[in-house]
């Protein structure tokens, strides 16, 4: 059985996955975590998606899947978060019509370190950079990669995962705009193996 390992720090916290049918799903980090028990998150932004699941983030916390087999790379160590006071907003935007139909995941890298993993189990998640880009030059790559064993759930190049990358605003009742796109990162159904793209921003 498989389970789930949240790290912080030095605390190694275990719980297994057993969500019910059709029960609410959450993230941690870009990470399902649905079924998790005996957790306390401290420090975190939780978002609840329209379709009512929750995606926590949590900068001090990673996951471990525990009794799990993949050939999928790990990640590098996460991005340290900056101290840089930016004018604008940042932020990573997906876009997926139906959620599972690509197979694929989305790492999310700033300035080479490694930020978040995006699923494609949600049709939008939004990711603010603020706290990981630095005045001036900036790099945010994204890299799509199918985990092992797992498969694209349709044929079709109309069924997509998109990431977009701006600058935007959040008004007061939690609406993100964003006004102006800095970069586009598209992968589909049909698509095949790993696909990069690196963008090169100037954060203000």
């Amino acid at each position: 059985m498989k389970s789930t390992s949240i790290v912080a720090g030095n605390l190694v916290m275990l719980a297994l996955l057993a969500p019910p049918a059709g029960a609410v799903e959450v993230f941690l980090n870009g990470v399902q975590i649905t079924g998790a028990r005996d957790q306390v998150i401290d420090k975190a932004k939780v978002v609840l998606d329209k379709n009512g699941n929750v995606h926590i983030s949590a900068p001090d916390y990673k996951v471990r899947e525990v009794g799990a087999t993949s050939t999928t790379p790990t990640p590098p160590p996460a991005a340290p978060a900056t101290s840089a006071d930016l004018h604008n907003k940042y932020f990573v935007v997906t876009e997926i019509p139906r959620p599972r139909a690509t197979g694929y995941q989305v790492q999310v890298m700033v300035n080479n370190k490694f930020l978040r993993t995006l699923g494609d189990d949600v049709t939008q998640y939004v990711l603010e950079l603020n706290n990981y880009l630095k005045e001036g030059t900036n790099t945010v790559s994204f890299r799509a990669l199918r985990p092992a064993g797992k498969a694209a759930q349709s044929t079709q190049a109309s069924d997509y995962f998109s990431v977009v990358l701006g600058e935007g605003k959040v008004s007061a009742d939690g609406t993100l705009t964003i006004d102006n796109v800095l970069g586009e990162f598209k992968v589909t159904a049909i698509d095949r193996g790993e696909k990069a793209q690196t963008f090169t921003i100037t954060a203000r």
